[in-house]
């Protein structure tokens, strides 16, 4: 045989490994069983009511009195993510907690509308349905993305119903995206991952990123996030956002940051391994009445990882809003 017939042979071999694997991997994957959350995980997070917004149901989560509060979740998440925070802000707050389109329990559309702007279109329906005055929007990574672009909607340069925002580990600047973003922006992996792979191995590769401790990302946090990513359309809904996730307008958008006219508090974990600790020093550095706190020992969700300093951080930022309670 030939050298170029051994190479041949050899390419034939490997192929035919490749495809096999993958064949194990697919009929493993469509094995696996994911529970839904507990009924009881939800309770504290207040009523579970739908807004109907353009014939799309969107899931949300009301509890308490006071002042409106709308928490806004990031990429690949959900409502779940502010269990810390939401029950415990609902002792003086009204607390409105949202599954954006695509996620959670909301409806996911093959509509392809899944733009920040799209989502930021969405929550400024939201409040105005809702009639809210002097809401605090309080936004995660992506979330803080649509906090902007739902202020910049409804009052950039005029009053408005918004009376603060808090943008934790935001997006809001150009920067190297995550391998998971990227991962869901390329042709035919990002069908292929889903398939070949368990919901809970990349939800835990996903979560660990975003953890700057990953002994404290738990089993339970696994287990929801896996369960909401297997929903039907869920994952067409993160393929449409990756793809999605750089607004066209980027630096136009940019721009617009020094008409914010509410006060801003930045949080930023130390260690955040998706959007980097400089995107938070711009955001201070071009948002007029701002303040950045930064939280040592910790990545890109602090609301997981260290909510008692987190909820602390933002408890002390309402009370200036709202002096009294």
């Amino acid at each position: 045989m030939s050298r170029l017939e051994k190479a041949q042979a050899r390419r034939l071999c490997y192929h035919k490994i490749f495809v096999i694997v993958c064949l194990l991997l697919l009929l493993t994957a469509g094995c696996y069983h994911l529970p839904a959350p507990p009924a009881n995980l939800t309770q504290s997070w207040g009523e579970q009511k739908t807004f109907d917004y353009q014939g799309i149901k969107i899931n949300y989560y009301e509890k308490g009195q006071g002042p409106p509060l709308i928490l806004l979740h990031g990429f690949g998440a959900c409502a779940y993510t502010w269990r810390f925070l939401g029950p415990a802000l609902a002792g003086d707050y009204r607390v409105f907690t949202i599954d954006l389109k695509g996620f959670g329990w909301s409806d996911k559309p093959p509509d392809e509308k899944y733009a920040i702007s799209d989502q930021a279109e969405m929550v400024a329906a939201f409040i105005r349905a809702q009639k809210l005055q002097d809401a605090v929007l309080i936004g995660n990574s992506m979330g803080g993305g649509v906090a902007l672009m739902t202020y910049l909607a409804l009052q950039e340069g005029k009053p408005g119903p918004i009376r603060g925002l808090v943008l934790i580990d935001s997006a809001g600047y150009p920067q190297k995206m995550p391998w998971f973003i990227r991962l869901a922006q390329i042709p035919v992996l990002n069908t292929l991952g889903p398939m070949l792979l368990s919901p809970r191995f990349l939800t835990g590769l996903v979560l660990r990123k975003c953890y700057y401790n990953k002994e404290k990302v738990t089993e339970e946090a696994i287990d929801a996030y896996a369960f909401f990513s297997s929903l039907p359309g869920a994952a067409e809904a993160v393929r449409q956002t990756a793809k999605q996730i750089i607004p066209a307008n980027m630096e136009a958008m940019i721009a617009r940051y020094k008409h914010i006219r509410v006060p801003t508090l930045i949080i930023w974990g130390q260690e955040d391994e998706v959007v980097p600790l400089e995107n938070a020093r711009n955001f201070q550095r071009d948002i007029p009445d701002s303040q950045l706190a930064i939280l040592p020992h910790c990545g890109h969700i602090p609301q997981e990882e260290e909510p008692r300093e987190t909820l602390g951080i933002v408890t002390t930022f309402l009370q200036k809003l709202h002096p009294g309670r």
